[in-house]
């Protein structure tokens, strides 16, 4: 008896055209996303206008949930669940959003700058792991960071799954940053300080942060950070060196 509405990417129409299917006949009502994004790249679930959860991941079970690496944020913060919330009645009326948000970085309105504003307020230490490093913008703002004397450590997705990573791995050696690799790296996180950190759909490259949808969440939650720290360190201790 709940009401269900779900917005699929219709940029992967192919894959998606079963589940619209079996949605519709479950009774959900399903819309096909707006076709000005290339893609609607945003993993968001709202519930009850009360909860919502922001992941990294695709709602795919035997790839994002069991075999990839990848972090999910459920949200209560009123504020939080209201713009999500808001950011979703405007995609299924195909409007631009009111985004009042201070924590939320949404593609392609706010996400780049407030993902570079992140990055640039690292004092000591930042962390990257994510399954892309191509953005220009992300890398300078990167090399800056590094220049000026923080700690800059990188996880990225193996090469041989995502080609454009091997230039990524040649600008961060060339920063004087040894990047490592784990297999089905598609999370997308970065830490500052240990204190500050992103996760959301949004992938470090200029489609992601300009073209598509995208959700993130910016969380300074001490308990919810120090699970992406330990969860970096752990993959660090297993990576390998590209």
């Amino acid at each position: 008896g709940v009401s269900v509405r779900v917005i699929l990417d219709k940029g992967q129409a192919d894959t998606n055209q079963k589940y619209f299917d079996q949605l519709t006949a479950a009774g959900a009502t399903v819309l096909w996303s707006d076709p000005k994004f290339p893609y609607m790249h945003a993993k968001v679930i709202i519930v009850d206008g009360a909860h919502a959860m922001v992941s990294t991941g695709n709602f795919s079970k035997s790839y994002s949930i069991e075999l990839e690496r990848n972090f999910a944020a459920r949200v209560s913060d009123p504020d939080d669940v209201a713009d999500l919330t808001s950011l979703f009645e405007a995609d299924w009326k195909r409007a631009a959003p009111e985004l009042s948000c201070t924590r939320l970085l949404v593609s392609p309105v706010n996400a780049r700058a407030r993902l570079l504003a992140l990055i640039d307020s690292a004092k000591s230490t930042l962390t990257v792991e994510s399954m892309q490093l191509a953005d220009s913008d992300v890398r300078a703002h990167l090399a800056a960071r590094k220049a000026a004397g923080v700690e800059v450590r990188a996880i990225l997705a193996d090469a041989s799954w995502i080609s454009a990573n091997a230039d990524a791995a040649k600008f961060l050696k060339g920063l004087g940053v040894e990047p490592r690799s784990i297999p089905h790296c598609h999370v997308k996180a970065i830490v500052v300080d240990g204190q500050r950190a992103y996760l959301g759909s949004e992938n470090l490259s200029y489609t992601s942060l300009s073209k598509n949808r995208e959700v993130g969440l910016i969380v300074t939650e001490p308990a919810a950070v120090k699970t992406m720290v330990d969860t970096f360190e752990k993959d660090w201790g297993v990576g390998v060196a590209f």
